[in-house]
């Protein structure tokens, strides 16, 4: 039997797998994201060929933070500055001998939805992944709308403040995990917290500073759940990334979503898309690359 390896290239950590014709997880890990373009290069070359030495691996999938076009040219990557001008699919394929694709951890998350998860039976989707930043993707009529150089869907990128500081009132500085909620947070309370998990255990613990970050991120992803449904329209918006896997969250998200369409007079008259989880958290990213390169090759 034939397997893919599946790459998910994170702020924090690479996770990878195995993975099957259909989808199947069949083993997976997870090691430190290394910043520096040869290490973590040496380190994708490394995964893949381990797994070879006990499957029969076809080709691989990655996902990476950063948005490439439509010939796999990395025109932003993230942390990982020196990804940044390069080939990536061309440079693995070479290396390995193997057919490689390459694609941004939003569409990546949202191609896994897709295929075996919670828009598999949805034409018209839009997948919100919140984590160390924002990403996303469109899919209309079944197939991943990538736009222009691959921009479609960067909701992170879209500005919400009126300020010149551009970077500063991206949305990704308010609906992000880590740029939002645990960057708010730290600059209140005076310390670097990294680590969301942390911060919903203060507020369980009566600290009124966290559960007020995490009432106003609860609120700004609302804020962009509600400004993706009236530019896109899609039936159904997704919201991905490890938070997805708290059920807690994603009912909260669901509120505010609700208390603004219900608040916001016109919203309140028309037919809203849908808000639900990812169903496949944090294997989504590797999953959706390896779909992709089954696509991109089939």
């Amino acid at each position: 039997m034939s397997y893919y390896v599946g790459i998910d290239i994170g702020g924090t950590y690479v996770k990878y797998g195995v993975i099957d014709n259909l989808g199947k997880l069949v083993e997976s890990g997870k090691i430190p994201t290394r910043y520096e373009s040869e290490a973590l290069l040496t380190d994708l070359k490394k995964i893949t060929k381990t797994y070879q030495q006990t499957y029969s691996i076809i080709g691989v999938g990655v996902s990476t933070p950063g948005i490439i076009n439509d010939e796999g040219y990395m025109q932003t990557a993230g942390a990982i500055k020196g990804f940044i001008g390069i080939q990536l699919a061309d440079l693995l394929s070479t290396e390995l001998g193997l057919p490689v694709h390459v694609e941004s951890d939003g569409k990546a998350a949202a191609a896994a939805e897709k295929w075996i998860g919670n828009a598999k039976h949805e034409a018209n989707f839009v997948c919100l992944t919140l984590g160390t930043a924002v990403g996303g993707a469109i899919y209309i009529n079944h197939q991943l709308y990538r736009g222009l150089g691959g921009l479609a869907g960067e909701f992170g990128l879209s500005l919400v403040g009126r300020s010149k500081s551009y970077k500063e009132e991206a949305a990704a500085r308010y609906s992000g995990v880590v740029a939002g909620l645990c960057r708010n947070y730290s600059i209140k309370v005076q310390e670097r917290v990294l680590e969301a998990e942390e911060i919903f255990r203060r507020r369980d613990n009566g600290d009124k500073i966290a559960a007020d970050c995490i009432a106003e991120f609860y609120h700004d992803v609302a804020l962009l759940v509600v400004n993706v449904a009236v530019t896109v329209a899609p039936d159904v918006i997704l919201i991905g990334g490890g938070i997805s896997a708290n059920e807690a969250v994603i009912e909260a998200i669901q509120s505010a979503y609700q208390e603004i369409c219900q608040s916001y007079s016109t919203l309140g008259l028309i037919q809203m898309p849908r808000l639900l989880p990812c169903s496949l958290h944090n294997h989504a990213g590797m999953i959706g690359a390896v779909y992709l390169l089954k696509q991109a090759h089939s």
